[in-house]
């Protein structure tokens, strides 16, 4: 199974929201479906927020793959993710085209896909998406990609005929304004601000220097 979150409707279970449409799936979740025009994928009233900003106990559910779908996709639907993922306009006016997608649960081991330029290192972003799926899903035990490149943030670009590196391709969005490059050289790590400045130009809250949980 391949799904792209990006284009799979926004579901939360058991969210609240202005004038929400509920659904119950065949095991009697509720849900909510949230919709909104200003991004070009739905948004959510998003638990993920919560838990990062405050540290919240949430809900655990049972593994299994509609469970593992749902959660990943408050993950990239999150206001944290507008600052992350090329579906949401915010990320994609500064060059970002990433996505993380849901490939394959095997027992307690689930993998996913890494696809596109993001600003953070491209680690940083399953070890976020893993963080939160244990969180909401504790059988999980491993989160992991199908090929180890997919975490690479650089590519090699080699002579066919002498075998040598002609040069390392950047596989991140442009550093638009510089940041990273300058959080880089003073010994920062800029994935734990990320791109948005807090309370700067480009919009607030998430993406500025809220960091919990690390």
């Amino acid at each position: 199974i391949l799904i792209t979150i990006g284009t799979r409707s926004g579901i939360v279970p058991g969210a609240q929201a202005f004038s929400p449409i509920n659904r119950s799936d065949l095991r009697g979740r509720q849900y909510v479906l949230v919709r909104t025009t200003t991004s070009r994928c739905p948004r959510l009233f998003n638990i993920y927020d919560d838990w990062r900003s405050d540290a919240i106990v949430v809900d655990t559910l049972p593994l299994d793959e509609e469970t593992v779908q749902d959660c990943l996709e408050e993950f990239v639907q999150s206001e944290y993710g507008t600052t992350m993922f090329g579906c949401h306009d915010r990320a994609a006016s500064i060059g970002v085209t990433g996505s993380i997608e849901f490939v394959d649960l095997s027992g307690p081991q689930v993998t996913l896909k890494l696809d596109g330029k993001f600003w953070h290192k491209r680690s940083f972003v399953l070890g976020r998406a893993a963080m939160w799926l244990n969180a909401r899903i504790p059988e999980i035990t491993d989160v992991l990609v199908a090929d180890q490149d997919e975490l690479q943030d650089f590519e090699e670009i080699i002579d066919e005929i002498t075998g040598e590196v002609l040069f390392r391709k950047d596989k991140r969005s442009e550093d638009f304004n510089g940041d990273r490059a300058t959080m880089e050289y003073q010994g920062m790590d800029p994935d734990m601000r990320g791109p948005f400045p807090q309370g700067g130009p480009m919009g607030g809250g998430s993406g500025g220097s809220m960091i919990n949980p690390i």
